[in-house]
């Protein structure tokens, strides 16, 4: 078995933007050393940005670890102020929409790790759609309809 090991300085990070106020750098560790079903990003998000849009997984989860700057995690309606060292845990299927916002003078850096599923589903609730992994595509949640094919339901 081959040695998986790299020097995360090697690992060339990519720009991401949403819209104006959401977006930064990504160094995707875990697809770079090898790894098959566990992720870890790093998040480098410059002051005044949002690391991501608020979200929700429904059956990925999620370990984030602040490693350098100040930020506001904005968990469901609250706010919590975070700092280096703080670590946060969502399990799938909570129901807190989250976020990071930088809100402090210089990069905020959070390492984000989690499963790396297809059949993966994040729900974007202020933006009205779903990201369905397996499809690479966002659903509008305007447009969805119940169904009789999901487990629960098929177990009555």
């Amino acid at each position: 078995m081959p040695l998986r090991k790299i020097n995360i300085r090697d690992i060339a990070p990519f720009d991401y933007r949403f819209d104006r106020s959401v977006g930064g750098q990504m160094t995707d560790v875990g697809r770079n050393i090898g790894s098959a079903t566990i992720g870890l990003m790093i998040q480098t998000v410059p002051p005044g940005n949002f690391s991501s849009r608020r979200h929700r997984h429904l059956f990925q989860e999620e370990i984030l670890v602040v490693m350098s700057g100040r930020g506001m995690l904005h968990h469901g309606n609250e706010r919590q102020p975070v700092e280096p060292g703080d670590a946060v845990c969502y399990l799938p299927g909570d129901l807190e929409a989250h976020t990071f916002e930088n809100i402090g003078s210089v990069p905020l850096v959070i390492w984000a790790f989690g499963n790396r599923f297809r059949h993966e589903v994040c729900e974007y609730p202020d933006h009205g759609v779903a990201f369905v992994e397996g499809l690479g595509v966002e659903i509008p949640l305007a447009n969805a309809t119940n169904s009789d094919w999901t487990e629960e339901r098929r177990r009555r």
